[in-house]
């Protein structure tokens, strides 16, 4: 997979939907039979200019290289949202039942999906 820089994948501009390109990656990632690839550059020259360029946050996002990975503490839940569990990793939230003051999430991760209380996950 080639041009995994910011604003390249994911591609940023004004019609930009992160969710579809955050799932364009993860299929990406995914469909790797044998071996994974993944390049990025430090500049590029792009529309006649060279421009300076940061890592993917999909390659934080998806644990292959640590850096921008950030943890948020809050009780709020959504479908969609990915989340980071100590023994299954990342996931990405499918559903969410609120229980009294807490939330039941089902979450897939990677594939294996698994019901868990929001206090045992913390949102990336």
């Amino acid at each position: 997979i080639i041009g995994l820089e910011e604003g390249f994948f994911p591609l940023i501009s004004d019609e930009c939907d992160m969710e579809e390109e955050r799932r364009l990656g993860y299929v990406a990632i995914t469909r790797a039979k044998s071996d994974l690839v993944l390049s990025s550059s430090n500049f590029r020259i792009y529309r006649g200019k060279k421009s300076n360029l940061e890592r993917s946050r999909f390659l934080s996002e998806a644990g292959l290289i640590s850096g921008k990975l950030r943890i948020e503490t809050t009780k709020e839940f959504r479908r969609g949202d990915l989340i980071k569990h100590k023994i299954f990793g990342i996931g990405r939230v499918l559903e969410v039942t609120q229980i009294k003051s807490d939330f039941k999430l089902k979450i897939n991760f990677g594939g294996n999906v698994k019901e868990i209380m929001s206090g045992f996950v913390e949102k990336v």
